[in-house]
Protein backbone atom coordinates (compact mmCIF):
# COMPACT_ATOMS: atom_id res chain seq x y z
CA UNK A 1 0.00 0.00 0.00
CA UNK A 2 1.10 3.53 -1.17
CA UNK A 3 0.72 6.89 0.94
CA UNK A 4 -0.47 9.02 -2.02
CA UNK A 5 1.89 12.06 -1.27
CA UNK A 6 0.03 14.86 -3.79
CA UNK A 7 -3.03 15.69 -6.71
CA UNK A 8 -0.16 13.98 -9.16
CA UNK A 9 -0.40 10.46 -7.78
CA UNK A 10 -3.80 10.42 -6.49
CA UNK A 11 -5.16 10.86 -10.40
CA UNK A 12 -2.86 8.20 -11.73
CA UNK A 13 -3.91 5.63 -8.64
CA UNK A 14 -7.57 6.53 -9.35
CA UNK A 15 -7.20 5.76 -13.06
CA UNK A 16 -4.87 3.11 -12.19
CA UNK A 17 -7.85 1.21 -10.33
CA UNK A 18 -10.77 2.33 -12.54
CA UNK A 19 -8.94 0.90 -15.73
CA UNK A 20 -7.70 -2.06 -13.70
CA UNK A 21 -10.56 -4.66 -15.62
CA UNK A 22 -9.20 -2.61 -19.43
CA UNK A 23 -6.56 -3.83 -19.05
CA UNK A 24 -7.19 -7.68 -17.33
CA UNK A 25 -8.89 -7.37 -20.28
CA UNK A 26 -12.23 -8.33 -18.78
CA UNK A 27 -14.04 -4.91 -20.11
CA UNK A 28 -12.88 -3.05 -22.96
CA UNK A 29 -14.64 0.29 -22.18
CA UNK A 30 -15.35 2.16 -18.20
CA UNK A 31 -18.73 2.23 -18.53
CA UNK A 32 -18.52 -2.08 -19.21
CA UNK A 33 -15.78 -2.12 -16.24
CA UNK A 34 -18.04 -4.11 -13.70
CA UNK A 35 -17.06 -3.21 -10.05
CA UNK A 36 -15.01 -0.08 -10.16
CA UNK A 37 -15.89 3.74 -8.76
CA UNK A 38 -15.92 5.06 -12.96
CA UNK A 39 -18.66 2.66 -13.90
CA UNK A 40 -20.72 3.68 -10.74
CA UNK A 41 -20.24 7.13 -11.35
CA UNK A 42 -20.91 6.99 -15.34
CA UNK A 43 -24.22 4.63 -14.58
CA UNK A 44 -25.38 7.26 -11.94
CA UNK A 45 -24.68 10.15 -15.01
CA UNK A 46 -26.92 8.07 -17.33
CA UNK A 47 -30.09 7.58 -14.94
CA UNK A 48 -29.75 11.50 -14.26
CA UNK A 49 -30.28 12.32 -17.72
CA UNK A 50 -33.00 9.59 -18.50
CA UNK A 51 -35.44 10.23 -14.98
CA UNK A 52 -37.30 13.62 -14.40
CA UNK A 53 -35.93 16.09 -11.74
CA UNK A 54 -37.03 14.79 -7.76
CA UNK A 55 -38.45 16.70 -5.65
CA UNK A 56 -36.42 18.42 -2.61
CA UNK A 57 -38.14 16.31 -0.35
CA UNK A 58 -36.99 12.96 -2.19
CA UNK A 59 -33.51 14.81 -2.54
CA UNK A 60 -32.06 12.41 0.38
CA UNK A 61 -33.81 9.22 -0.48
CA UNK A 62 -32.29 9.99 -4.33
CA UNK A 63 -28.82 10.26 -3.23
CA UNK A 64 -28.71 7.35 -1.16
CA UNK A 65 -30.05 5.01 -4.22
CA UNK A 66 -27.07 6.55 -6.48
CA UNK A 67 -24.82 3.88 -7.36
CA UNK A 68 -21.56 6.11 -6.68
CA UNK A 69 -23.35 7.39 -2.92
CA UNK A 70 -20.37 4.85 -1.93
CA UNK A 71 -18.00 6.54 -2.72
CA UNK A 72 -16.68 11.07 -2.62
CA UNK A 73 -17.56 13.00 -5.31
CA UNK A 74 -14.38 13.69 -7.56
CA UNK A 75 -14.19 17.21 -8.27
CA UNK A 76 -13.14 19.94 -4.88
CA UNK A 77 -13.74 22.93 -4.79
CA UNK A 78 -10.90 24.72 -3.59
CA UNK A 79 -11.56 27.91 -3.19
CA UNK A 80 -15.08 26.96 -1.03
CA UNK A 81 -14.95 23.94 0.69
CA UNK A 82 -13.74 23.72 4.03
CA UNK A 83 -10.20 22.85 5.01
CA UNK A 84 -10.32 19.09 6.23
CA UNK A 85 -12.65 16.71 5.88
CA UNK A 86 -16.16 16.67 5.60
CA UNK A 87 -18.12 13.70 7.17
CA UNK A 88 -20.84 12.40 5.63
CA UNK A 89 -24.05 12.20 8.07
CA UNK A 90 -25.47 9.45 6.61
CA UNK A 91 -22.02 7.15 7.04
CA UNK A 92 -22.28 6.07 3.70
CA UNK A 93 -19.43 7.30 2.80
CA UNK A 94 -16.26 8.77 4.62
CA UNK A 95 -16.49 12.25 3.25
CA UNK A 96 -18.89 14.59 1.38
CA UNK A 97 -15.86 16.21 -0.08
CA UNK A 98 -13.98 15.53 -3.80
CA UNK A 99 -10.48 14.44 -3.68
CA UNK A 100 -9.40 16.07 -7.21
CA UNK A 101 -9.40 19.75 -8.33
CA UNK A 102 -10.37 17.69 -12.08
CA UNK A 103 -14.68 17.79 -13.00
CA UNK A 104 -15.92 14.80 -13.29
CA UNK A 105 -16.08 15.17 -17.17
CA UNK A 106 -12.16 15.67 -17.37
CA UNK A 107 -11.60 12.99 -15.32
CA UNK A 108 -14.17 10.47 -17.48
CA UNK A 109 -12.75 12.32 -20.50
CA UNK A 110 -9.21 11.70 -19.25
CA UNK A 111 -9.61 7.90 -18.28
CA UNK A 112 -10.82 7.47 -21.65
CA UNK A 113 -8.36 9.09 -22.91
CA UNK A 114 -5.37 6.75 -21.04
CA UNK A 115 -7.81 3.57 -21.71
CA UNK A 116 -7.15 4.22 -25.39
CA UNK A 117 -3.35 4.31 -25.00
CA UNK A 118 -3.03 1.23 -22.30
CA UNK A 119 -5.42 -1.09 -24.94
CA UNK A 120 -2.88 -2.53 -27.61
CA UNK A 121 -5.56 -2.97 -30.01
CA UNK A 122 -6.73 0.77 -29.82
CA UNK A 123 -5.19 3.83 -31.52
CA UNK A 124 -5.47 6.90 -29.20
CA UNK A 125 -4.68 10.47 -29.76
CA UNK A 126 -4.10 12.82 -27.03
CA UNK A 127 -6.86 15.31 -27.04
CA UNK A 128 -6.14 19.08 -27.24
CA UNK A 129 -8.55 20.01 -24.21
CA UNK A 130 -6.75 17.38 -21.98
CA UNK A 131 -3.26 19.02 -22.41
CA UNK A 132 -4.38 21.07 -19.29
CA UNK A 133 -4.76 18.89 -17.09
CA UNK A 134 -1.70 17.12 -17.41
CA UNK A 135 0.37 19.84 -17.21
CA UNK A 136 -1.63 21.31 -14.48
CA UNK A 137 -0.55 18.63 -12.42
CA UNK A 138 3.12 18.48 -13.81
CA UNK A 139 2.80 15.19 -15.71
CA UNK A 140 3.81 14.63 -19.58
CA UNK A 141 1.91 12.65 -21.70
CA UNK A 142 4.44 9.97 -22.09
CA UNK A 143 5.13 9.63 -18.39
CA UNK A 144 1.32 9.64 -17.50
CA UNK A 145 0.47 6.09 -19.63
CA UNK A 146 3.40 4.46 -17.72
CA UNK A 147 3.01 5.73 -14.62
CA UNK A 148 -0.72 4.68 -14.71
CA UNK A 149 0.52 1.40 -16.47
CA UNK A 150 2.79 0.53 -13.79
CA UNK A 151 1.44 1.91 -10.83
CA UNK A 152 1.48 -0.93 -8.26
CA UNK A 153 5.43 -1.68 -9.60
CA UNK A 154 6.78 2.22 -9.53
CA UNK A 155 5.48 3.27 -6.41
CA UNK A 156 5.75 1.22 -3.05
CA UNK A 157 5.84 3.29 -0.11
CA UNK A 158 4.79 6.43 -1.61
CA UNK A 159 3.90 7.89 -4.98
CA UNK A 160 4.46 11.27 -5.79
CA UNK A 161 6.12 13.93 -7.28
CA UNK A 162 10.08 14.07 -6.81
CA UNK A 163 9.33 16.88 -4.25
CA UNK A 164 6.53 15.14 -2.98
CA UNK A 165 8.73 12.16 -2.49
CA UNK A 166 11.76 13.98 -0.94
CA UNK A 167 9.34 15.63 2.13
CA UNK A 168 7.90 12.34 2.69
CA UNK A 169 11.81 10.83 3.46
CA UNK A 170 12.53 13.35 5.47
CA UNK A 171 9.05 13.13 7.44
CA UNK A 172 10.00 9.18 8.06
CA UNK A 173 13.34 9.95 8.87
CA UNK A 174 14.62 8.74 5.63
CA UNK A 175 17.14 9.48 3.31
CA UNK A 176 14.99 8.51 0.10
CA UNK A 177 12.22 6.52 -0.83
CA UNK A 178 12.48 3.95 -3.68
CA UNK A 179 10.51 4.36 -6.87
CA UNK A 180 11.69 1.59 -8.96
CA UNK A 181 11.33 1.78 -12.71
CA UNK A 182 9.49 4.67 -12.64
CA UNK A 183 8.89 6.77 -16.12
CA UNK A 184 8.85 10.34 -14.61
CA UNK A 185 11.85 9.80 -12.94
CA UNK A 186 10.97 9.91 -9.14
CA UNK A 187 12.92 7.12 -8.35
CA UNK A 188 15.23 7.33 -5.48
CA UNK A 189 14.97 11.24 -3.79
Amino acid sequence: MQTLLDEASLLACAAYVDLNPIRAPIAETPETSEYTGAKDRIDDLSERQDRTRPSTHDWERSRRRRKSGWMSPIEIDEKNDAVGPCVDPSGRRASTKGFLAVSMSRYLELLDWTGRQLHRNKVGKIPDHLAPILSRIGLDTHGWCDIVRKFGRVFKRAAGTPESLAREAVRCGQGWLCAPENPLGLASV
